[in-house]
């Protein structure tokens, strides 16, 4: 059974601000992705974190996408590696995956990742996802996975249309399968979670956000809010939410066709703060 939501029907709100705080005070996130010529994604992530109220945001990518990071968000740390990870002290959330594809550097960063860095909260999303089957979870471990369809497919071994034909199950599966959140995007995304029964599908959001780089601006969404200390399936509800709600507007303003990625950070910034 699954409840629908969206964002009008959500409550959740991102807890208020005092007055003497700090960057310290609102999580720090450490985003790896970006092979070679995929720089975009790890980008559009980070920039996502840092629009959503993130503290500090870090970016560990491929050295040939450093300029461009530092030339659009000088805010974000951005770092060039090639096999060791450098990773931040007191970390709340990794983010891994944006623009990692099926290549020897991006499997040589996502094992470094895996397998050294002891981060409570994971976000494992797009390239991250193809490597993530292998890897045992601990029970200790917060993961979240955004898979869309096709890669759902690949978590579980069946066709993406098996994952079409019934979207809930299919999401509940990998849920336990991998014990984590899972967010299954597409028409009606679902998000479930490892703890519970309960299924949620967002009522909203539709082919104006089948482009490129949306899904990149999702993951950071999350993982920006769960570092302002949001709990996890709050976190992930109001991420999808106020995601699907800033690809209406696009939608009701110019039309279904043409929306980039980078257009939806500032209306999710001002949807939040509203």
């Amino acid at each position: 059974m699954s409840q629908d939501f969206n964002f009008d029907s959500i409550t959740i709100k991102i807890p208020t601000r005092l007055e003497n705080s700090h960057k310290g005070n609102f999580g720090k996130v450490l985003v790896v992705g970006g092979s070679e010529g995929m720089g975009g994604a790890g980008i559009l992530s980070s920039e996502a974190c840092l629009f959503c109220g993130a503290g500090l945001v870090h970016l560990n990518t491929h050295p040939s996408n450093v300029e461009a990071s530092l030339i659009r968000n000088p805010e974000i740390m951005a770092l060039g590696i090639n096999k060791n990870i450098s990773i931040p002290e007191k970390v709340d959330v990794l983010l891994c995956g944006p623009g990692l594809r099926n290549d020897k550097w991006s499997n040589n960063v996502f094992n470094e990742i895996f397998n050294t860095a002891k981060i409570k909260t994971s976000v494992f999303d797009a390239g991250a996802l193809d490597f993530i089957s292998e890897k045992i979870i601990e029970d200790n471990q917060n993961i979240i996975l955004t898979p869309h369809p096709g890669e759902a497919a690949k978590l579980l071994g069946v066709s993406s249309n098996e994952i079409q034909e019934d979207r809930v199950n299919a999401a509940k599966t990998i849920s336990k399968e991998f014990s984590a959140y899972v967010i299954l995007k597409g028409k009606d995304t679902i998000i479930c979670s490892q703890n519970s029964e309960d299924v949620f599908k967002c009522s909203e959001g539709g082919p104006e956000l089948s482009s490129g780089g949306t899904g990149d601006v999702l993951a950071g969404v999350i993982s920006a809010l769960i570092a302002q200390k949001l709990d996890i399936m709050d976190a992930c509800m109001l991420s999808v939410a106020v995601h699907a709600r800033a690809g209406t507007i696009f939608k009701n303003k110019t039309g279904e066709i043409g929306l980039n990625a980078s257009l939806l950070i500032p209306t999710i910034r001002d949807l939040i703060n509203k």
